[in-house]
């Protein structure tokens, strides 16, 4: 008898899971907002240099559009078209909950399930740090580990928060996550303020590439048998600006009835009932230099955000260097000058202002972000020509030999795995 359940305590070893033993594949997935493969071309990067050597990397991971954050974190951890996922901007208003304005609860999907929520479900532990839709207001956590909700000025820096994963890493093996998502600052605030190749933005690269410098570092000192593939990835690239729509100025100007949901170089108009959109049509087809527009039920091919009520009865994309914001963004003092109702249309601000954007056509090179894989199950010394932002999802997934989320729009990228 003792000899018989000796037996079927072995074969139940045989059948468990994979990722019930303790060398399983643990993956690393991290974020750095804003960062355009010019910055790296131009910035000391001995980390990332390293990897496109040793891993796999792209200058040209595709973000859905609007390229601007929220939408493409949300594409990014769902492998899905922000029409389906439901965040169709940093900003927009949907006639049910409200105005979106870059809300991090998960509550505001429509669909899609972000990659630790499938990881979950299918039995694998996960840490999540300071991505969006880690948290759900009505579920709660949607992950083993996910840490406090802080506004973003009083995260510590990328590198100290980057310490928490290596600190996940170190746990024992029944605690342990299998799947490690972290959402760092990266350059994007120095590159808005600063522009895309000044001084502090090239440092803030250099201090995304020291980060990635640790993880490998923690992943090397990790026991023998321990398998980790580290995935990084951003959510857009970016380019240097000029003038600012004044798209308040617009609206009041041609008397347009309606509401303003904009970021970056892109917004919605929501016309209020009994405002005419034919006539609004003309008249914003007076500032075809500065801006495209779009009616609903015509959007263009490229933006894959669907139809439904939060996008608005006009999209309105700028042209470059141009880029637009809605008047709520504009300080008290812009409001008192009635800068936003008797200035200029467009006008370069003389200071509050920004130097480089993001949110245009995904066609636009400079849109284009970066992706490195290094690790276990990670080719060797592979450049990926490009990428869309549905397939990290499904790539990361497969890498954990995991099904994607239900629903998801990405494939895994064969290319990025070994053979």
């Amino acid at each position: 008898m003792h000899k018989f359940l000796i037996l079927l305590t072995g074969l139940a070893l045989l059948a468990a899971p994979a990722h019930a033993a303790d060398n399983e594949r643990t993956v690393i997935v991290v974020m750095f907002d804003g960062v355009a493969p010019a910055m790296i071309e131009a910035a000391n990067t001995p980390n990332f240099d390293r990897i496109r050597e040793e891993g796999v990397w792209s200058n040209h991971l595709v973000p859905a559009f609007p390229t601007v954050s929220l939408s493409n974190h949300t594409t990014f951890a769902t492998g899905c078209w922000p029409e389906r996922h439901g965040i169709v901007s940093n900003v927009f208003i949907d006639p049910e909950r409200g105005r979106y304005d870059h809300a991090r609860d998960a509550d505001w999907l429509t669909a899609c399930e972000p990659m630790w929520q499938a990881a979950e479900r299918q039995g694998v532990r996960s840490a999540v740090l300071g991505f969006t839709a880690r948290m759900s207001e009505s579920r709660g956590p949607l992950a083993s580990h996910v840490d406090k909700e802080v506004r973003w000025e009083k995260w510590g820096s990328d590198m100290e928060r980057a310490e928490e994963v290596v600190r996940f890493l170190g746990k024992p093996g029944a605690k342990r996550p299998k799947l490690i998502a972290i959402y760092l600052k990266g350059p994007d605030n120095a590159a808005h303020f600063k522009g895309t190749l000044a001084p502090e933005t090239l440092a803030a690269v250099e201090e995304s590439d020291a980060v990635v410098g640790r993880l490998m570092e923690a992943i090397e000192a990790l026991p023998a048998g321990r398998e980790v593939a580290l995935v990084i990835g951003t959510d857009h690239g970016m380019m240097d600006v000029g003038p600012l729509i004044n798209i308040g100025r617009i609206m009041g100007k041609h008397d347009i009835k309606g509401r303003i949901a904009a970021s970056g170089a892109s917004a919605y108009l929501y016309l209020d009932e009994g405002e005419s959109a034919a006539r609004v049509a003309e008249a914003l087809a007076g500032y075809a230099d500065a801006f495209a527009t779009y009616r609903k039920g015509d959007y263009p091919a490229f933006a894959h955000v669907g139809d439904s009520a939060r996008t608005g009865d006009f999209l309105l994309v700028a042209k470059p260097p141009y880029w637009l914001e809605g008047p709520e963004v504009f300080p008290d003092y812009a409001h008192w000058l009635g800068i936003t109702k008797i200035w200029a249309t467009s006008f370069t601000p003389m200071f509050g202002g920004i130097k480089a954007a993001h949110g245009y056509d995904p066609a636009i090179p400079e849109m284009h972000g970066i992706f490195y894989a290094w690790g276990a199950g990670i080719a060797h010394g592979r450049e990926i020509d490009r990428l869309d932002m549905i397939d990290v999802h499904p790539t990361v997934m497969a890498l954990m030999g995991l099904e994607p989320g239900a629903p998801v729009d990405g494939e895994a990228v064969a290319a990025v795995l070994a053979d």
